[in-house]
């Protein structure tokens, strides 16, 4: 026999609940909550608030996420701000590759591998970082603190190699400033 939960059961079982679920039981949000979802409507207003705009605004929502992407909230909030269903916001996150449905690394280091990136050697950059991480390439250090994975190209072929983190693109790198960079992002000097 299935059991129906009050509302202060709901609250209590599993982890924190999702603003989804308080709004679907009548639970007030609160201010933080509130404050969040101001802050996302207005990065979607920012962004040009319309539909053709869609991927200018899951990007720039992905960029300000803790977790570094776009969960089932925030793609609701989109939706319905752009007057559109979840699954289609879904289909358009799920589609291309620089929008992640799934939490990711702190900093994702994307290394260009185009045609003149490769030329520059971007496959020791990726050889550095598995070195200096300890992990392969699409998996998260054990901290979560850092993912590399291949991209196309960044835009950026005069200052090949490259590794791009959110919108920063460094250039021009060696072995010691792959370090450089990774000691600088572990100590929070170049915090996205």
């Amino acid at each position: 026999m299935n059991k129906t939960l009050t509302n202060e059961e709901k609250s209590t079982v599993g982890e924190k609940q999702s603003i989804g679920e308080k709004r679907a039981i009548g639970e007030k949000l609160s201010p933080e909550e509130e404050r969040a979802i101001e802050e996302k409507r207005a990065i979607i207003k920012e962004n040009g608030g319309r539909q053709e705009n869609i991927l200018n605004i899951l990007l720039a929502l992905q960029n300000v996420a803790e977790e570094g992407y776009i969960d089932r909230e925030t793609a609701a909030l989109v939706a319905k701000e752009l007057s559109m269903t979840e699954t289609r916001v879904y289909e358009i996150a799920s589609f291309y590759s620089m929008i992640s449905t799934e939490p990711q690394a702190k900093y994702v280091l994307e290394v260009c591998n185009s045609t003149p990136c490769y030329f520059t050697k971007s496959d020791e950059v990726v050889e550095w970082l598995g070195n200096e991480l300890g992990v392969e390439l699409n998996e998260a250090t054990p901290d979560s603190m850092f993912c590399y994975k291949y991209t196309p190209c960044v835009g950026a072929c005069d200052i090949g190699p490259v590794i791009k983190v959110k919108d920063t693109v460094y250039g021009n790198l060696t072995k010691e400033k792959v370090k450089e960079l990774l000691a600088d992002f572990r100590e929070g000097k170049r915090d996205q």
